[in-house]
């Protein structure tokens, strides 16, 4: 049963996108990072966590923009 709950779904973003990251290339992760460029760089990786978040959720929870939220947050924030 999908996830209705957007407590819920947002947990389960930001878990979804806490694994992406952590599994990029931590050097290529710092430069993109540095310029700015790192929701560019690993895009395809994003979009492949994507759709996992959205296949877990309903669509007014994916509509609801959780999952780019919670990696926008990881990515965008430098050290």
């Amino acid at each position: 049963m999908a996830i209705d709950d957007e407590r819920q779904a947002s947990e389960l973003a930001a878990r979804l996108a806490s694994e992406m990251v952590a599994a990029l290339d931590a050097g290529m992760l710092a430069e993109a990072k540095a310029v700015g460029m790192a929701t560019s760089v690993f895009a395809s990786q994003i979009e492949e966590c994507r759709a996992k978040f959205n296949a877990q959720v309903t669509a007014a929870m994916a509509a609801k923009e959780l999952f780019d939220i919670a990696v926008s947050k990881l990515l965008i924030e430098t050290e």
